[in-house]
């Protein structure tokens, strides 16, 4: 029998009974436990390792999860190395049950190099962390990965005010201090609890001790906040969980101190601190080591860049959005003699650079005006106020629509944040139904008449928003053209009629279809029709739609 296990460059599979009594034996399982199929077939695998030195400790975590696989649950893990070894030595273990011949149950026990489940581990860490920029469903995929493959429960938590979008930097790294920190004299952790993942042997009920979206203040003595403060992990224990969670709600929670090893792993990103992780092992587990502490800091980095990712999203989107709602507006006003209704809807992904206005002129007209700015998030937004509000100036100074595109390309031309942006701009006079109208590069406006015919209307081409230079100034011509009676005159941006499976123009003929479908209701029930109708096409980019109808 050999003092230790040798270092095994391939798993080593050993067939079992529920009970640990070794049914199957291969050569790969000989070299490593130093047994012949004789010797070992029969034996209780407790037994041959409590023979071996240091092996007493891996008896009792093999047999709960041999018991846990002959119930149906897959278990996996790392036990002692027996032989004396170092600190953060051990045998990767996973248990499967499977149906032998005879239909009885059996386990099948993989054994590993002590660097196989780890890598195993990151690797599906990489596949399925970060499938999105959306922060709870990222930090669910981080808890996912790591329960119960690494650890009996797991949670993430981050900064309250990352998530308050406070303007402040978040605490670097090792700084300590600071609002929000926490420990060495810093001031208490403020994180939010964003994921949390527990066996399935603890009682449901935990969910509902420890709910997602919890905000929580821990005091600088806490390991929590020594993590935060220190950027370093910090080992503990059940116990230490026990008195804080008492001494924060005054009350105790059942099984809690089945969790006896705990680690609070730093979530660092780009140099800052954006929270922690939280992995803790029960009872009949092995402690966490030193490999363990190892493979929980690359597991941490991993998910921290991605939790970077997903805060900064949050940000720049919820900036975009906040932006967007206050340029776009609300309300319109209809003349008398037209009706008016108007949808914006965001894009999913984030947001675009959409817009639209009715600027009320002298005689009961109006100034229409669409537009999109290439782009999303805060930089096409940005560029999208800039350009409405230079196009409301310039349309209630009564401009030719034509000339409203000319100043509009000239100002587009200093604005850095737009590359360019097409638009539509239209005065209608309601009394005569009559439309003057010059487009940059937009979509042509559709036209729904009350025979149940649809039509473009009138739009002559022209070049896009701040495409042309100095040398070679655009000219945008002016056309004229009579909105019939009873008909319907749509204006809308490319969201609602351009997707992967259809081009632009097969977009535009499903529109003047929906709008031929819907043309019964009011302008406001149109809308609906259309939208409801084009709803495959909505999410991917910005919808803007504006219908206007004489009455």
């Amino acid at each position: 029998m050999p003092e230790r296990l040798p270092r095994q460059a391939a798993p080593v599979t050993v067939l079992l009974t529920p009970d640990g009594r070794i049914t199957g034996w291969s050569e790969g399982a000989a070299r490593l436990f130093g047994r012949r199929a004789g010797e070992a077939v029969g034996v209780s695998l407790a037994d041959l390792l409590a023979g071996l030195p240091g092996g007493d400790g891996a008896a009792e975590p093999l047999m709960g999860a041999l018991k846990r696989a002959a119930e149906g649950r897959p278990w996996s893990g790392v036990l002692p190395l027996p032989g004396g070894a170092g600190a953060g030595d051990g045998l990767s273990v996973a248990c499967e049950p499977m149906t032998v011949e005879d239909g009885a149950t059996a386990v099948a026990l993989t054994v590993s190099p002590p660097w196989a489940g780890g890598l195993e581990l990151l690797s599906e860490a990489g596949r399925r962390i970060g499938s999105t920029l959306e922060l709870h469903p990222t930090a669910r995929e981080i808890v996912e990965v790591a329960v119960p493959r690494f650890a009996d429960a797991g949670a993430i938590y981050v900064l309250e005010r990352l998530l308050a979008d406070d303007d402040r930097p978040a605490t670097e790294a090792g700084g300590g201090g600071g609002d929000g920190g926490g420990g060495d004299g810093g001031g208490p952790a403020v994180v939010r609890r964003l994921a949390v993942a527990f066996a399935e042997d603890d009682p449901r009920g935990w969910s509902r001790e420890f709910p997602v979206n919890e905000v929580i203040v821990y005091p600088p003595s806490t390991p929590y906040a020594r993590c935060l403060a220190t950027g370093r992990m910090v080992k503990f224990g059940g116990d230490t969980v026990q008195r804080t969670l008492a001494h924060r709600t005054g009350r105790l929670i059942e099984g809690l101190l089945d969790h006896v090893s705990l680690l609070a792993v730093p979530l660092v990103a780009r140099g800052r601190a954006l929270g922690f992780a939280v992995f803790s092992r029960k009872r009949g587990r092995l402690p966490f080591a030193a490999a363990d502490a190892a493979l929980a800091a690359e597991l941490a980095a991993r998910a921290a860049t991605c939790i970077d990712n997903a805060c900064l999203y949050r940000r720049e989107h919820r900036t975009a959005t906040a932006l967007k709602s206050s340029l776009v507006p609300a309300a319109i006003a209809a003349p008398p003699g037209l009706e008016i209704a108007h949808r914006y809807l965001p894009a999913r992904s984030g947001v675009g650079g959409d817009w639209y206005d009715v600027v009320p002129l002298s005689g009961g007209r109006i100034a229409v005006v669409i537009g999109d700015s290439v782009g999303h998030g805060v930089t096409a937004a940005a560029a999208m106020g800039q350009l409405r509000v230079a196009a409301h100036t310039l349309a209630s100074c009564e401009f030719r629509p034509a000339e409203v595109l000319e100043r509009l390309d000239a100002i587009a031309q200093d604005l850095h944040a737009a590359q360019f942006a097409t638009c539509l701009c239209l005065v209608c006079d309601p009394a005569t139904r009559r439309c003057e109208v010059a487009c940059a590069g937009h979509p042509p406006p559709l036209l729904a008449l009350p025979d149940g015919t649809a039509r473009h209307f009138a739009a002559p081409r022209g070049l896009p928003l701040g495409v042309s230079d100095q040398a070679h100034p655009p000219e945008y011509e002016q056309v004229t053209e009579t909105i019939p009676a009873g008909a319907t005159l749509a204006l809308y941006t490319d969201g609602l009629v351009e997707s992967r499976r259809r081009n632009v123009d097969e977009g535009i003929a499903r529109l003047a279809s929906a709008l031929v479908a819907s043309r019964s209701g009011t302008p406001e029930e149109t809308a609906d029709g259309v939208l409801a109708l084009l709803s495959d096409q909505r999410g991917r980019d910005d919808i803007a739609l504006l219908l206007i109808r004489p009455v």
